[in-house]
């Protein structure tokens, strides 16, 4: 039994190091208007995360900016971009606003010690 929980302990520890490793990479501001609740086609989009996926791709790919909306290094490439959809963290009530009307967020990217991004966390100032 003792040996069961200092195994458990030391994945604990583990998983926790592992996130306390990552560190913010840099930030950027975007409004989520009316062309980014749509992916290309014209379909509604239903999550949080695809909808900051397509700001990204009206952003680089399509020139669809609004005045808010500021640039980043990471997204030019579409495989970047698809990337976005595993890593967006956004708390439930953010995520119900943006999938609903849309909002201004701020958007910060977080990186391991190689440079492989983690995460991405995804806010309604305010």
């Amino acid at each position: 039994m003792l040996k069961q929980i200092a195994i458990i302990v030391a994945f604990a520890s583990a998983a926790s190091g592992a996130l306390a490793q990552d560190r913010s990479i840099g930030t950027y501001m975007a409004y989520l208007g009316p062309e980014d609740l749509v992916n290309s086609s014209g379909t509604r989009l239903n999550s949080a995360a695809a909808i900051v996926a397509q700001d990204r791709a009206n952003f680089h790919r399509f020139g669809v900016r609004h005045a808010q909306d500021e640039p980043d290094p990471w997204f030019a490439s579409r495989g970047l971009r698809m990337a976005i959809l595993d890593l967006v963290q956004v708390s439930n009530t953010d995520a119900r606003i943006i999938v609903r009307q849309g909002a201004l967020v701020a958007v910060t990217v977080f990186a391991d010690p190689t440079g492989q991004m983690t995460r991405m966390l995804v806010q309604i100032p305010g």
